[in-house]
């Protein structure tokens, strides 16, 4: 039931801790049957050493073919007093060890190494010895009937974790294959809860995105649908005028043409405004951020709509520049301050008074644009972000997208652009713009 577990790190401890206790056990299991067969063999050469020296019985060196026996191996000599250098009794009568001193030592005898014990027990002396190759015989085939388990359940254990593993990982196949399925036109979130728990925080991350992407598509769906909806009456109005042309009189050309000029321009505009806003949407990561001085970006921006000032008679100027820099692009700057000037310019009546201020305050910069037009309705106040909404009351032409760039530029430097009507008894709009004091151009 331990597969059921919603944790990759659950499942594949205790699968491959179980496979690893089954195989020390089995280890252990050949080992104890393997040391139990030497202890078993150890007590025949033993009960063989005993009744060679109890009875005199001739010992036999080999085996009938000349193969050597355990008990050659293996050999217990008695020395009583008198007997001299060869011992009086032996469990091997073929094996004539030297006398070797008391305790542990180590002996060569007939090109062979013999690991000797010897001690003094009364008026005897005796000598137990073992011999090197017989040691290491027994060695060997411990360690190998010790590994035999082990490398008979290689197979098993490899195809275990296998199919451990496979099973462990297959949420995040299934994951895989549902992340594999989003595009455009499925842009459904993936399944957390059934997810395991380390993959949880990759999972809400990837529903995060495909949220923010939804937000994005739908946006620019809609974008797309409004651009082509505002496109049309300009294109079909030049259409027009350009039949009207084509049957007019020649005395009627100029005016014609003047009418038809006047359109291109309002439709270029329109489309150079939904590029902007594009662009401001979507941001470019290729942008070269330097230390744009505010005061110098307002003057040039005033002295570019001063011609437009003159024309509609209203009063441009400034109260405050403060010398405050933000690290941005000066192209987004310009675009950002012009709209909001040229907002305030175009919405105010003649003879109008439009105030700029730029301060710098705890929190990053503020740039003020005020203005005592008729102001926006409240109603209307929500909406004016929108694109191409264009407020109720006002004759004004325009296209509704200079708020809408203004915001999308802030927002790509962590700010953010606010309208609000006066509050100090005149009528007129503030238009802020926030800056961070730490600004960056990627969103």
């Amino acid at each position: 039931m331990f597969f059921a577990a919603h944790s990759l790190h659950r499942r594949l401890s205790i699968a491959i801790g179980t496979l690893a206790i089954l195989v020390g056990v089995l280890g252990a299991l050949g080992t104890f049957l393997v040391v139990r067969s030497l202890a078993a063999e150890f007590n025949t050469t033993l009960r063989d050493a005993a009744a060679h020296m109890q009875t005199g019985v001739p010992h036999r060196a080999t085996q009938p073919r000349g193969e050597r026996s355990p008990a050659d191996d293996f050999v217990v000599q008695i020395w009583s007093v008198g007997d001299g250098d060869t011992p009086g009794r032996t469990s091997n009568a073929s094996v004539a060890l030297p006398r070797a001193q008391s305790g542990f030592s180590s002996i060569d005898y007939d090109g062979e190494a013999w690991d000797v014990f010897a001690l003094a027990a009364g008026d005897e002396y005796i000598q137990v010895a073992e011999s090197r190759s017989m040691r290491n015989r027994n060695a060997l085939r411990v360690a190998f009937w010790s590994l035999l388990p082990v490398l008979a359940l290689l197979p098993l254990l490899a195809l275990t974790i296998a199919v451990t593993v496979r099973v462990s990982l297959r949420p995040l196949e299934r994951i895989g294959h549902r992340a594999a399925k989003v595009d455009l036109h499925d842009l459904k979130p993936l399944e957390a809860g059934q997810a395991p728990v380390e993959l949880r925080p990759f999972v809400e991350s990837i529903n995060r995105m495909i949220e923010r992407l939804s937000v994005l598509v739908n946006a620019e769906r809609m974008f797309i649908a409004d651009a082509a909806h505002e496109l049309r009456s300009p294109i079909s109005a030049m259409q027009l005028q350009i039949d009207n042309l084509r049957n007019a009189p020649p005395e009627q050309y100029p005016e014609r043409f003047d009418e038809l000029r006047r359109g291109i321009v309002r439709t270029g505009a329109l489309v150079s405004q939904l590029l902007g806003l594009a662009r401001a949407e979507i941001g470019s990561a290729q942008r070269v951020l330097t230390e744009v001085p505010l005061p110098q970006v307002v003057t040039d921006v005033l002295a570019d709509l001063l011609p437009l000032a003159d024309a509609r008679r209203v009063d441009v100027g400034v109260e405050r520049l403060d010398d405050v820099t933000v690290r941005a692009t000066e192209t987004d700057m310009r675009v950002l301050v012009r709209n909001l000037v040229d907002n305030a310019i175009r919405y105010s009546q003649e003879g109008a008074r439009v105030d700029v201020v730029v301060r710098r305050e705890d929190k990053g910069v503020v740039i003020e644009v005020t203005d005592n037009g008729p102001g926006i309705a409240e109603a209307d106040l929500p909406r004016v972000f929108d694109r191409f909404f264009r407020a109720s009351g006002h004759d004004a032409h325009g296209s509704g997208l200079g708020l809408a760039i203004a915001q999308a530029v802030a927002q790509s430097y962590r700010g953010r652009v606010t309208l609000a009507n006066r509050r100090d008894g005149q009528s007129g709009i503030v238009a802020r713009i926030e800056l961070p004091r730490q600004s960056s151009g990627i969103r």
